[in-house]
């Protein structure tokens, strides 16, 4: 169906945790430009399930995440039968194992098995009360529950045997160990299945403007780690990344001090990673911050400061020009949120800032981002 040599495959169970984690790891994964695959988008309407399952299984590189659902769905447990039928399942699944699969303990594992046993059974008995004649397609559901009766229990195994790290641990890091080790694997095309097209150019989520610093995507990593270490010298925290709409924040500070009218004033520092910003992207980004900052405000009761610091490869002059130009708003006496956009321009690492920045009630939002932000 597709060139699966430079994809990343989605193999999960519909709903709760594993849904949720899919979501954000399909977000986070487009916007570095790896070409995702997941039923619920690319299967599309009347296509063939089990020939979309059977692409998963030559998928060149699988995120499997295993929960309880997972473990009893047939069309889940398809899926890994499959993936397993072709080499290097090692190299080519990424597992996510969550609590509620306890495959860690050998009790629970026979459980797993017994419940294939059983659901082999019952679909036999129910077959046997029934014509033959009458059960064109039944054969290939009871061998698909043999193939999976016969293979779970090494699975399991499987699955069990690697350090795949707990969910938490992976939101934890904005699953940057995943993402590292799925690059690699897709940078490596030859162990490819056997078979498998030659290979094409991921497409990026969002185009990045056709300069040379753009044509590849930058390391962020260096001016993180900068201005994490001056944000912290001064006691800035760094939170839990957060997700805000379709927003991942890649990193989050606040700081807390006492101000405004005894009050108590917070300071935040957001990072968004958008590697081709263009004009239209900045103004809704623009727009979520805002209202992120605002209902966060009403929250807190109290006035918020938000710097939010765009990374991206290559800004473009009229993103700029937009950035440069944008009025402060005012602060009154009521509990307000007062946003600043800036952005990391990796191409000339240097930033971008308001003409006008607000300086009410010693926000000192100029120096702060000379002091904090500037490479």
């Amino acid at each position: 169906m597709t060139d699966n040599n430079r994809q990343v495959y989605f193999s999960y169970a519909w709903g709760g945790e594993s849904e949720r984690i899919v979501n954000e790891l399909d977000a986070d994964l487009q916007s570095k430009g790896i070409q995702v695959i997941r039923d619920k988008r690319d299967l599309g309407f009347k296509g063939s399930i089990r020939d979309f399952m059977q692409e998963i299984g030559r998928g060149h590189a699988v995120i499997v995440i295993i929960s309880d659902k997972y473990l009893k769905s047939p069309n889940c447990m398809f899926e890994l039968v499959e993936i397993s039928k072709s080499k290097d399942i090692h190299d080519r699944i990424f597992p996510i194992v969550l609590a509620d699969a306890d495959i860690y303990n050998p009790v629970n594992r026979i459980k797993y098995i017994k419940h294939w046993e059983d659901k082999l059974k019952e679909l036999d008995e129910a077959m046997k009360t029934v014509s033959s004649a009458n059960l064109q397609g039944m054969r290939e559901e009871i061998d698909s529950y043999d193939e999976i009766r016969d293979n779970i229990s090494n699975l399991t195994f499987i699955l069990k045997d690697m350090n795949t790290l707990t969910p938490e641990m992976h939101e934890n890091s904005n699953f940057a160990t995943l993402i590292s080790m799925l690059e690699k694997r897709l940078a490596n095309t030859g162990n490819a299945p056997a078979g498998s097209p030659a290979p094409a150019p991921a497409k990026p989520a969002t185009p990045a403007p056709a300069t040379p610093a753009a044509s590849a995507a930058a390391d962020f990593s260096a001016y993180l780690d900068d201005i994490s270490k001056r944000l912290r010298r001064d006691d800035y925290e760094e939170l839990r990344g957060e997700r805000y709409g379709e927003i991942r924040f890649k990193a989050v500070y606040q700081l807390v001090r006492k101000g405004f009218l005894g009050a108590t004033e917070h300071f935040q520092v957001l990072v968004v990673e958008m590697p081709g910003v263009d004009a239209n992207g900045f103004i809704d980004l623009e727009k979520q911050i805002k209202k992120y900052a605002d209902e966060l405000c009403k929250e807190l009761v109290t006035n918020l400061y938000v710097t939010c610091v765009i990374l991206t490869n290559h800004l473009p002059e009229d993103v700029a020009e937009m950035i440069y130009e944008t009025k402060p708003p005012k602060v009154g006496l009521t509990d307000v949120s007062i946003v600043v956009m800036v952005a990391y321009d990796a191409a000339k690492n240097d930033i971008a800032y308001q003409k006008d920045l607000p300086e009410d009630y010693e926000s000192n939002f100029k120096a702060n981002i000379k002091q904090y932000l500037m490479p």
